[in-house]
């Protein structure tokens, strides 16, 4: 559990993942006076609202801080002295950020995952940038730590209108992505139970050389080849998964079915 003096608590506020947790009934169970605030509401995300991230002042008798285990991973805690609407509006401004090819996405930073990774890639001056009137940036990690990131705080807090106003270059999303992928590979290890990063990678690689690129199918293709051996090279089945004009999920859910049924042996 994190334990916050009263001076830290007094500047702390809780941004849940609305799509990811209940805010409002859990917020509204554990606290008679809390301040919240949907950073959907009054933006063009507004028809969403029900997945809105919550920005959540608890009150000074909240019981939210002893319940930190229900909400901890799905929400980021901020660090700042400002009020609700100046925070709330320079939250919203962030909620999509464009991209070095001028597109726009949206920026999911109320993840604890995605928070972590995006510091990971700032600048001291982009981190400051970023965070406009916050100065710390709090985030539980699956070692069952929390890890904070600090700012100076001393930014101006940007408006609601502004939202995109954030780019993210080529190195943040070169970062990201390379990040996204060692979490994928460590994951993907242990599930599998291997212990040699090279056989990841090379079932990696044969699962990209036959198209698959979301997690989900390498993820799929790879347990099929680690269960069942030389048999996943058997011609007929390479065929299968050659196929480019079919789609992956139905390749791989074929390949199963005859490496199940032995019609490849």
């Amino acid at each position: 559990m994190m334990d916050l003096d009263e001076k830290t608590i007094a500047r702390a506020w809780i941004l849940i993942d609305g799509a990811a947790f209940d805010a409002p009934r859990f917020v509204y169970e554990h606290d008679d006076q809390p301040e919240l605030e949907y950073l959907y509401l009054g933006t063009q995300h507004d028809s969403v609202i029900e997945v809105s991230p919550c920005l959540v002042k608890p009150s000074p008798s909240s019981r939210i801080w002893s319940e930190q285990v229900r909400w901890r991973e799905h929400a980021v805690v901020l660090l700042t002295d400002e009020n609700m609407p100046v925070l709330a509006d320079h939250l919203r401004s962030l909620l999509s950020v464009k991209l070095p090819d001028g597109a726009y996405s949206y920026l999911r930073f109320y993840s604890p995952k995605q928070l972590c990774r995006l510091m990971g890639t700032f600048s001291d001056l982009e981190r400051g940038q970023f965070s406009g009137p916050i100065t710390g940036w709090l985030a539980f990690q699956n070692d069952g730590q929390w890890r904070r990131f600090s700012a100076d705080g001393n930014k101006s807090a940007r408006d609601a209108s502004e939202e995109g106003w954030f780019v993210l270059a080529d190195h943040h999303i070169e970062a990201l992505a390379s990040m996204a992928r060692e979490k994928f590979v460590t994951q993907l290890a242990r599930y599998l139970s291997l212990n040699d990063s090279s056989d990841i990678n090379a079932l990696i690689q044969q699962a990209n050389s036959f198209g698959f690129r979301t997690e989900k199918d390498v993820s799929r293709y790879a347990e099929l080849a680690v269960v069942h051996g030389e048999r996943i090279k058997h011609p007929e089945l390479q065929a299968i998964l050659s196929n480019s004009e079919g789609p992956a999920g139905k390749r791989l859910s074929e390949v199963d079915k005859r490496l199940a049924y032995g019609v490849a042996s």
